[in-house]
């Protein structure tokens, strides 16, 4: 019998593909990792002193029956709410530039969602997907966020979604939707889409926390 032993070159081979896999898993403050979706590019560094996120993406848009976007992400189960304070960077090239929160059962461009979207003109909007391929909705809030300083939140509670946001500083106003259906178990976090597949864009998010809540 042969007993056959690895070589050097081999075992460090090995051992820096077990590395990168290890990094490509490695959490991101809260969250899990960080992943792009659809056609866009991204990337995400975290300040654990300023427990400061600044995530940059591109994308084509978040809309119709697909979305492309960069999202720092996950998985969680039951009622929770989501929250941030987040802020455009830059002054932007498209209008309808896109941060937030999102829910999502999977990470399929075309995957059914609830978002929670600030829009770069200051339109702040809960757009949903009720299935996979199916064309996006919007219900726009009444609260217009330009320049915002913006308080981003999205809850789940026992099947239905409730986005609340303000200008940092003042009283929240919120939205009621019910009707979507998600798997009990989704990846919840924030995302940036520039709406152009050219440019990237960029926004910081502080404050973040995601709070899970009895059934």
């Amino acid at each position: 019998m042969r007993i056959f032993s690895r070589s050097p070159l081999i075992s460090l081979a090995l051992s820096a593909a077990a590395c990168a896999v290890l990094g490509a898993q490695s959490s991101v403050g809260v969250f899990t990792m960080d992943t792009d979706v659809g056609r866009a590019r991204g990337s995400v560094s975290y300040d654990p002193q300023q427990h400061t996120y600044l995530i940059a993406g591109s994308g084509e848009n978040m809309w119709d029956a697909r979305d492309d976007f960069h999202f720092v992400w996950k998985r969680l189960s039951g009622n929770f709410i989501l929250s941030t304070r987040a802020r455009f960077m830059g002054a932007g090239v498209e209008e309808h530039r896109k941060i937030g929160w999102t829910i999502r059962p999977s990470l399929d461009p075309g995957s059914a969602h609830v978002t929670a979207a600030l829009h770069g003109n200051g339109l702040m909007s809960l757009q949903f997907r009720r299935r996979t391929g199916a064309i996006t909705e919007e219900a726009k809030s009444a609260d217009s966020l330009p320049d915002a300083d913006a308080i981003i939140q999205l809850e789940r509670r026992d099947g239905v979604y409730f986005m609340s946001v303000a200008q940092f500083g003042d009283t929240l106003v919120t939205q009621r939707l019910a009707g979507v259906s998600l798997p009990d178990t989704v990846y919840v976090g924030l995302f940036v889409c520039s709406h152009n597949a050219a440019v990237t864009e960029r926004a910081t998010f502080s404050n973040v926390s995601i709070t899970r809540r009895p059934r």
